[in-house]
């Protein structure tokens, strides 16, 4: 089946924003961004308001560029299955963006894009000529996912640091995962309740008691 996106209808807005990529009802929505300025990053996944700042990206042979517009939706560590296979990766550190503030500037046509068996809500685009990953079309979500370390701006800087706006706020699907990770983030079973999932949060050693 083919799975088509929706572009928001959404304005930019003044202050802080629920990820795109999420369907939260608007009474939720409201209550969980007046609690906003209370709640730690440490406790919930940072939201945020479109800037106007453009960053750069490309793939590891420079064949194929892009540009997001301004600071990400959302930005997370994600363990699924499906991120780690195509990866060959124990995760993958993905940011949200809109589907208009992704823009390919140079070598379109060097992307390709795969779909599982042409049945997925996701569309993986990769280049054809190294074969790194661009960015997805998570079709049934309405946003693109930007893989964090293609980012040449700010991401790989003079002190190899990224800056505070890329930053993850948590690990997503840590259940599913093979790897322990010792830092500070929440690590969510599924998905934080922001993002409609149950909240459930692991331990960091949740991989080594199994």
């Amino acid at each position: 089946s083919h799975f088509v996106s929706r572009r928001s209808r959404t304005p930019p807005c003044p202050g802080p924003i629920l990820p795109a990529m999420f369907a939260v009802p608007r009474a939720i929505a409201q209550r969980i961004a007046a609690q906003r300025p209370v709640v730690s990053r440490a406790a919930a996944p940072a939201l945020f308001c479109r800037g106007f700042a453009t960053h750069k990206g490309q793939c590891h042979c420079g064949e194929v560029h892009f540009e997001v517009e301004g600071k990400p939706d959302w930005s997370a560590i994600c363990h699924c299955s499906i991120c780690r296979r195509t990866h060959s990766a124990p995760y993958a550190e993905l940011c949200g963006y809109k589907p208009d503030s992704v823009k390919v500037t140079k070598g379109a046509e060097s992307l390709s894009m795969y779909n599982v068996h042409g049945k997925s809500k996701e569309d993986r685009y990769f280049c054809k000529v190294c074969g790194s990953k661009v960015y997805s079309m998570l079709n049934h979500l309405g946003c693109k996912a930007v893989h964090l370390q293609n980012l040449t701006s700010p991401n790989h800087g003079a002190d190899g640091k990224l800056h505070d706006d890329f930053k993850p706020s948590c690990h997503i699907f840590y259940a599913s995962g093979t790897i322990t990770n010792h830092d500070a983030l929440p690590k969510f079973e599924t998905l934080p309740e922001a993002f409609g999932g149950d909240g459930k949060q692991l331990p960091n050693d949740f991989h080594d008691k199994r």
